[in-house]
């Protein structure tokens, strides 16, 4: 629903990317590499399968979470100046057995290098407690695919920016290396077009209303007072309805009698869209014309008088008015897919010993 839709300038969409993949939480998503891609790592003379122990594949990451961490930082870890201090602080927090997971890690995990830089397995059980998965196995190797990519990502920093600018803060030097290898196209108008077209579902205004109320607040399992309660409300009801000044009575009577919060202000509980309040409220209210309810509705809080301000029914946006939304969408999607590239590309170049970071070409990216 287009309520739930962003527009964002061109700049701020470069920079969310950015801040979420140093901070951990950007989802890769399922992708299909670019055909130029494809044959610049197929031409590599590092891309040869017999050092290759796990396989694990990067659009994995997505999908059991729109949140997956993909690259620990330290300053999303909170990671104290030494390694040492850092895994004892996360054994101390007992968020998991950690002694069980660095033995199982040294097991399970084969030795994994990136250009000859070895993954601490006492790392890769500490970040094991950011990747919730099915089996301790996966969480593993889940948290050994972080490492390695961010492991990717500092060395790239080093060889592109130096390694002071990495010592001194890694978080902005991984910001400066994206924004220079990673660009976002700006989409066609026509390519726009075909997007709205194929997806008008997408574009319809939610219905919105304002209204206010009178709350007689009564627990669900009492049963009896709120056969009375019902009875008072049907009285507040019809004194509205027969007043001369509908409006000052009905602040007053909030004021007087509502246990909501929103008495303070005449019972007025401004914009409502669906989503935002409990069911039955929303079922009921939504139901309703503008003006006072004929009858009380009554919900888990207990029983309300409502009156209705304003309406809005739902609509389809005009290709003019959903043309901003979709552009800014497009052009997140060309970021998200350069990423990609971007970080395949890494991963197939590197040395990197023990797991393989892949991408299957059948698999359809998602956006």
């Amino acid at each position: 629903m287009v309520n739930r839709l962003f527009i964002l300038d061109n700049d701020f969409i470069i920079h969310i990317f950015i801040v979420t993949i140093i901070r951990g939480l950007m989802s890769v998503g399922t992708y299909i590499p670019t055909q130029q891609t494809i044959q610049n790592i197929c031409a590599d003379e590092h891309n040869d399968s017999t050092k290759l122990i796990k396989v694990l594949n990067i659009e994995n990451l997505a999908q059991k979470s729109d949140n997956i961490r993909i690259m620990p930082t330290s300053k999303d870890l909170g990671r104290p100046s030494s390694d040492a201090q850092f895994i004892k602080q996360a054994l101390d927090k007992e968020i998991f057995d950690s002694t069980n997971l660095i033995a199982s890690s040294h097991q399970t995990l084969p030795n994994i290098t990136v250009n000859g830089v070895a993954i601490d397995p006492k790392a890769v059980a500490a970040e094991v407690q950011y990747h919730p998965a099915n089996s301790q196995e996966e969480a593993l190797f889940l948290a050994a695919q972080a490492l390695v990519m961010r492991e990717l990502l500092r060395q790239e920093v080093i060889e592109c920016l130096g390694e002071r600018a990495w010592l001194e803060n890694e978080e902005a030097t991984i910001a400066k290396l994206l924004e220079q290898q990673v660009i976002a196209k700006s989409p066609d108008k026509a390519s726009c077009q075909n997007y709205y077209h194929a997806n008008q579902v997408e574009f319809v205004s939610t219905p919105i209303m304002t209204l206010r109320h009178i709350l007689l607040a009564c627990p669900p399992q009492e049963g009896e007072e709120r056969i009375e309660l019902k009875k008072q409300a049907r009285q507040l009801i019809d004194r509205l309805n027969q007043s001369h000044n509908r409006d000052s009575d009905f602040i007053e009577f909030a004021r007087r009698y509502s246990a909501c919060p929103s008495k303070d202000d005449g019972g007025e509980l401004g914009v409502l869209q669906k989503g935002s309040t409990v069911p039955e409220f929303e079922s009921a209210v939504f139901a309703l014309p503008v003006g006072i309810s004929i009858n009380p509705i009554e919900t888990r809080y207990g029983i309300h008088v409502i009156e209705v301000l304003q309406k809005q029914e739902g609509r389809q946006l005009s290709f003019e008015e959903a043309y901003p939304i979709i552009e800014n969408h497009l052009k997140q999607q060309s970021f998200h897919h350069s990423l990609c590239d971007y970080l395949f590309e890494l991963s197939q170049k590197a040395d990197i010993i023990g797991i393989e970071l892949k991408m299957n070409e059948q698999n359809i990216y998602r956006g």
